[in-house]
């Protein structure tokens, strides 16, 4: 089965749907005008990177502890870090590489702004569930968003002008990342999966290991991880902790599609 396709036969009489709450940090993104003061992770016109297409890592096999809020947030004392070596090809866009420590966490409103949104994954009688947006633009004015400090600064904004693919660039703001938290319960031998699809950079980790690498700035990328390949005890909770980051125009989509049943933890904004 292919887990990316709409044709899955369903019931639909049967309908449910879980709302996990994902942290937006935006970021001021270079432009076409100037990219004095701009992040230099964040659209910086250093051209495609890509680690799938390239054989490559560009995150360590396992999550460091940060100093995020775990009261505020829970997971934000997690965090992805860079491979202490990454080849030219891809370097380039994570250079300098000692910034790439802003991307997940709260760095203060001259370098990022947290927001929260929920993202819903829908369930349509099949067993599969799915998140699918091919325009993943969260804190785009007028979206559905919240400051994660009632008195926070409100996002960059748009920044962008002109076009690019018959775009309008002006519509979106670009220059973000997302993280978020999740509990699932893995039950041996049934074949479950998890699969994501999305630009620009994308990583999962299961209990805290990487199970997914999509990283650099890319079109849109597909990858599964099968957790019967994990190797773990029948009945396991298992935590999954997702990071993506939107980091060149024009175009932002994401993709998760998976048969197991997310769990909120208790204590999320």
């Amino acid at each position: 089965m292919n887990p990316f396709s709409p044709e899955t036969k369903t019931d639909p009489s049967v309908k449910a749907s879980v709302g996990v709450i994902g942290k937006v940090r935006d970021f001021r993104e270079g432009n076409a005008t100037s990219s004095e003061g701009t992040h230099p992770h964040f659209n910086q016109n250093k051209g495609s990177c890509d680690a799938k297409a390239l054989g490559v890592h560009t995150v360590k096999p396992t999550l460091v502890t940060t100093d995020g809020d775990e009261a505020a947030y829970p997971g934000d004392t997690k965090s992805p870090q860079l491979m202490d070596s990454l080849p030219p090809d891809i370097a380039r866009c994570f250079d300098p590489p000692a910034l790439f420590s802003d991307w997940f966490e709260d760095k203060g409103p001259d370098v990022n702004r947290p927001f929260y949104v929920t993202l819903k994954f829908d369930q349509d009688g099949s067993g599969i569930w799915r998140y699918q947006n091919s325009k993943f633009f969260p804190i785009d004015n007028g979206a559905d968003f919240r400051p994660v400090a009632n008195d926070g600064p409100a996002p960059f904004g748009h920044l962008q002008t002109g076009t690019k693919d018959d775009i309008d660039l002006t519509q979106h703001n670009y220059g973000f990342t997302m993280e978020f938290h999740t509990h699932f319960t893995y039950t041996q031998g049934k074949g479950q999966f998890i699969a994501f699809e999305g630009d620009d950079d994308l990583w999962a980790f299961v209990n805290d290991n990487r199970v997914i690498d999509l990283g650099g700035t890319h079109a849109a990328e597909r990858d599964t991880v099968h957790l019967d390949d994990l190797g773990m005890a029948d009945q396991t909770d298992c935590s999954l902790d997702f990071y993506f980051a939107e980091r060149a125009v024009a175009s932002s989509k994401l993709s998760i599609t998976t048969d197991v049943t997310f769990v909120n933890p208790k204590d999320q904004p």
